[in-house]
């Protein structure tokens, strides 16, 4: 589950634009995505797509829509391995005509201003910024083992402080697992 909401986070926020309009882009197709972005109290002059574009670019975010679907379908078929194939492939087709650009564009433009994105492109160009790039992948992976630990460690440690409760449980779960016992 917690790879599911890290495609749908990745898709949403890591997809190439093409258009540039300066405005708004509407979806292409019929399902209104209106209402999944907050419109109300964002920038006076929004950040263009093409600008949004720049920014996934600089961040080596623009091939995301692919890597979210090699991720999601394996995925999918895991957690529903009775999906029929024709149900799998209409997903997949779906998701590769679904007009993700409009709903990242609008989700940068109701939080990003021009001039916010202007700066940010010209950091990323820096040499700063390319030093933050290329030392992004480590940092993420150091950051992912070193919470992993934590977290494993933290785990370990509520057991400990409730060993008998934990006991007591999993013999239940043993016993009901294994359902009343044959009469002789």
């Amino acid at each position: 589950m917690r790879r599911l909401g890290i495609a749908a986070l990745v898709l949403l926020y890591g997809l190439p634009i093409w258009a540039d309009t300066g405005k708004p882009v509407e979806p292409k197709e019929t399902v209104s995505h209106a209402t999944l972005v907050p419109t109300a109290g964002g920038p006076e002059h929004p950040v263009t797509a093409a600008q949004v574009g720049e920014i996934l670019a600089a961040t080596n975010s623009t091939d995301v829509k692919r890597q979210m679907m090699e991720n999601l379908l394996p995925l999918m078929q895991q957690m529903m391995p009775y999906m029929p194939e024709n149900v799998l492939a209409d997903f997949r087709h779906s998701l590769e005509i679904a007009n993700f650009d409009a709903v990242l564009v609008r989700t940068f433009q109701a939080r990003l201003s021009e001039e916010d994105a202007k700066e940010i492109i010209a950091f990323y160009r820096s040499p700063a910024g390319k030093h933050m790039l290329a030392l992004m992948p480590q940092i993420q992976n150091d950051w992912q083992t070193a919470g992993e630990a934590l977290g494993q460690q933290v785990m370990l440690d509520v057991i400990a402080r409730h060993q008998t409760e934990v006991d007591a449980a999993k013999r239940k779960y043993d016993q009901e697992q294994a359902g009343p016992s044959p009469r002789s």
